[in-house]
């Protein structure tokens, strides 16, 4: 993704899809120089590469030392030199990639990046936000099951005070390498294997010669018991668009944990995937609006029991 670093100093900044630049608070990237206009410049991606658009700054706006007239836009390329007044410290654009769904602590600049198009807040270790795209491309923040439409630039607090600016991707998000298709959930056959007693659960994503090994983890049961719906559904005649539906609280009851915790646990589920490059992890497990229902977003499915002697090998 985008990134701009301070020639001097070495802090970088991971940009957003827009990136405004000056002395005010407001800014994604405040400097204090006294030659820096409130607002003072933007860096903004136009699907294929970074721009920066000077906006009326008043000590200019340079590219590898030539001047921008105000609201002049230029393309950039890596390694492009940026100073936001002429005698102001340089900053290099150390990549050039395409942004990221991504969001940034207000307090502290920190910054927490989206896994396969998926983002958690405030952490994968602490999820009680996360944010990604729904069935109808429509961005969403869901708490505890519940889905809120979610806007550029919106602000999201968490439990411990934390308030995170979210910066959604726009004119695509430039994350794929040229001619490389994504690979999605429903490309997906999961083959989980498991121990008679189920207190070992492994998961493998697999699509034709690829397999994604998820390994064992404690948060792929609650998938296990979700896969058993959906194929005893199909067993039972149901239609496609009706197998594996099961209400939360029953599902609850099953599992014996609280709503808490199967949300962290379908949450470290769905970044497990984004980070081994799934596109969009979101819908590993489906929701039904309004309803509590909810099921495994993946069709094809396997189930493999394990014995001892396969578990030591």
């Amino acid at each position: 993704m985008g990134v701009l670093r301070a020639q001097e100093s070495g802090h970088t900044l991971q940009l957003p899809a827009r990136c405004l630049i000056g002395r005010s608070r407001a800014c994604d990237l405040v400097l204090g120089e006294p030659q820096v206009s409130s607002q003072h410049a933007a860096l903004e991606w136009n699907g294929s590469k970074w721009e920066v658009c000077d906006l009326g700054s008043r000590n200019g706006t340079h590219v590898n030392g030539l001047r921008l007239a105000a609201g002049e836009r230029v393309p950039i390329r890596r390694g492009a030199e940026l100073r936001f007044g002429r005698e102001s410290p340089a900053w290099l654009l150390a990549d050039d990639g395409g942004p990221s769904l991504m969001a940034v602590q207000l307090a502290t600049g920190e910054s927490q990046l989206a896994a396969g198009g998926y983002l958690v807040l405030p952490d994968a270790e602490r999820p009680e936000v996360a944010v990604y795209q729904d069935a109808r491309g429509v961005w969403v923040a869901e708490t505890r099951g519940e889905q809120a439409s979610l806007e550029d630039r919106a602000v999201i607090a968490v439990a411990n005070g934390a308030v995170w600016r979210v910066h959604l991707p726009s004119l695509g998000d430039g994350t794929l390498k040229e001619n490389e298709p994504p690979l999605l959930i429903g490309m997906l056959l999961l083959r989980f294997s498991f121990t008679r007693d189920e207190e070992h659960v492994e998961l493998r994503a697999l699509h034709g010669e690829r397999c994604l090994d998820l390994q064992a983890r404690a948060y792929h049961y609650p998938l296990l018991l979700l896969a058993r719906q959906r194929l005893a559904d199909r067993a039972a005649g149901l239609a496609e668009s009706e197998q594996g539906w099961i209400r939360q609280d029953e599902l609850l009851k099953q599992l014996r944990i609280d709503e808490n915790y199967l949300h962290i646990s379908l949450h470290r589920a769905r970044t497990q995937l984004g980070k081994l490059g799934v596109a969009d992890v979101a819908g590993l497990v489906e929701r039904r609006s309004g309803t509590r229902q909810l099921r495994l977003g993946v069709a094809r499915l396997e189930l493999v029991p394990l014995d001892a002697a396969q578990l030591a090998q």
